[in-house]
């Protein structure tokens, strides 16, 4: 069992996301969970290192620069950088 390193609770999100960097372009995801820190995410490719998370909220449009910080075969788990 793996100890809870979060800072803050993290909260079902399920819908999709663009990820964008000037390297691979623009790529489409599915963003599972958020905490005010950070997401995890599914993606078929891998993910750069640090990029620009687009998400879709009932608020509007959200966008979130990340950093890559851990892989477990199609899902990450990324950290917030603003």
């Amino acid at each position: 069992m793996f100890a809870e390193r979060r800072t803050s609770p993290r909260t079902r999100f399920n819908r999709a996301g663009l990820v964008q960097n000037d390297d691979i372009g623009t790529r489409s995801c599915t963003i599972v969970d958020l905490s005010e820190g950070g997401a995890r995410i599914v993606s078929d490719t891998d993910l750069p290192i640090r990029f620009v998370l687009t998400m879709k909220t009932d608020a509007g449009e959200r966008r979130k620069s990340c950093r890559t910080v851990w892989r477990l075969h199609q899902e990450f788990g990324v950290q917030f950088l603003d």
